[in-house]
C-alpha cells in the first residue's frame, strides 16, 4: 500500500493517477472530506487527514508500506510534516518520498532552504527510507493568473528573470518512480524543466498559444508580497516567497536539472506544450 498525502494538490492528483496507471494500490489522503468521493470513483482508497490530527495521520499510514509527503507553503508546514513522519515510523512505514525544493540543504541560506532541510534531516535521522523531491516553480502555477491575463491581456512577471519551471505532472512521475521502483532510497532529486524561460518568454508562449496579444508587466516585490498576504498567506511566509523569487533576476534559479530524463527515460515537458494545452483558460 502507498499512501499519498495532499491527494488532491498539484503533485498529489497527478501521482493518484501515475501510480493508478501502474497498478499500484494506493490511498489517497485528504482534508477535505467532499473530495472522498471523486477520489474513490478513480478506483483507489481515499481517507481525510489533517496534519494537526496525529490519529488521522496513523490511520491514514496504517499498513502502508511507502508513503508520498507534501505540504502547501505555509507557516507550520514543517511541524506537519513533522507529524506525519512521525505517524509513519508509529504505523511501521518503510520509505518515505519527501516533496521539498530545490536547494535545500544543512547550507542554505534563504528561508524555504533552511524549513525544508530542517524536514530532510529530520526525516534522515527518522530510521525510514527517504527520497526527497526537490523541484522548482511549477508550471501549473501560471493558472493562478489565468483570469488576468483573459481579462487584462497582461502576464504580471513576480521573478524577473529565467526561470527552468517544470511541469507538476513531471514531478508526480518521478515521484511514482520513487514509490514504485528500487533503488532510489537515500536520493535527492533536483528537478526542473527543460529549458530556462523570463516573463518576455511566458507573455509571447501565451499570446502565440491563444492568437491575442499578451504584454509582460514586470510586478515589484512589495506588490507581489502585499498580494499574497491579501489572498490569505502568512506574512512570513510570504516574505519567504518574495526572498526566493529574488534570486531570478541574478539567474539563479535559471539552472537545467536532468533528473526527469535520467529517472523517466524521456525529456521533461516543455512551458510551451503545457501554455498550448492549457490555451483556452487564457482567454474570455
Amino acid at each position: 500500500m502507498i499512501t499519498i498525502f495532499g491527494a488532491t494538490g498539484n503533485t498529489g492528483a497527478p501521482l493518484v493517477e501515475a501510480l493508478l496507471r501502474k497498478g499500484a494500490p494506493i490511498r489517497a489522503a485528504t482534508s477535505d472530506p467532499g473530495k472522498l468521493e471523486s477520489l474513490r470513483a478513480k478506483g483507489c482508497e481515499a481517507v481525510t487527514a489533517s496534519y494537526q490530527d496525529q490519529a488521522s495521520l496513523e490511520r491514514a499510514c496504517a499498513e502502508a508500506e511507502r508513503i508520498y509527503l507534501v505540504t502547501p507553503a505555509h507557516i507550520d508546514m514543517r511541524r506537519w510534516k513533522a507529524n506525519a513522519i512521525a505517524a509513519a515510523k508509529a504505523a511501521g512505514v518503510r520509505h518515505v518520498v519527501l516533496a521539498t525544493g530545490l536547494g535545500a540543504s544543512p547550507k542554505a541560506r534563504l528561508t524555504f532552504g533552511k524549513w525544508h532541510s530542517e524536514t530532510q534531516e529530520l526525516l534522515k535521522s527518522s530510521g525510514l527510507d527517504w527520497t526527497f523531491i526537490q523541484p522548482t516553480y511549477f508550471m501549473q502555477n501560471l493558472l493562478w493568473q489565468a483570469k488576468t491575463i483573459a481579462g487584462e491581456g497582461v502576464y504580471k512577471d513576480d521573478l524577473g528573470g529565467p526561470v527552468a519551471w517544470i511541469d507538476a505532472r513531471d514531478i508526480a512521475d518521478v515521484a511514482a518512480e520513487a514509490l514504485t521502483g528500487p533503488g532510489h532510497e537515500g536520493q535527492a532529486y533536483g528537478l526542473t524543466g527543460p529549458e530556462a524561460l523570463t516573463g518576455q518568454d511566458i507573455a509571447r508562449l501565451v499570446s502565440e498559444a491563444t492568437g491575442r496579444a499578451v504584454r509582460w508587466v514586470l510586478l515589484p516585490p512589495e506588490d507581489a508580497k502585499a498580494g499574497m498576504i491579501a489572498a490569505g498567506m502568512h506574512p512570513e511566509v510570504a516574505a519567504a516567497m518574495v526572498e526566493l523569487a529574488a534570486l531570478a533576476p541574478r539567474g539563479y534559479l535559471a539552472g537545467i536539472e536532468d533528473t526527469v530524463t535520467r529517472v523517466l527515460g524521456r525529456p521533461a515537458r516543455r512551458f510551451s506544450d503545457f501554455i498550448k494545452e492549457q490555451a483556452s483558460s487564457f482567454i474570455n
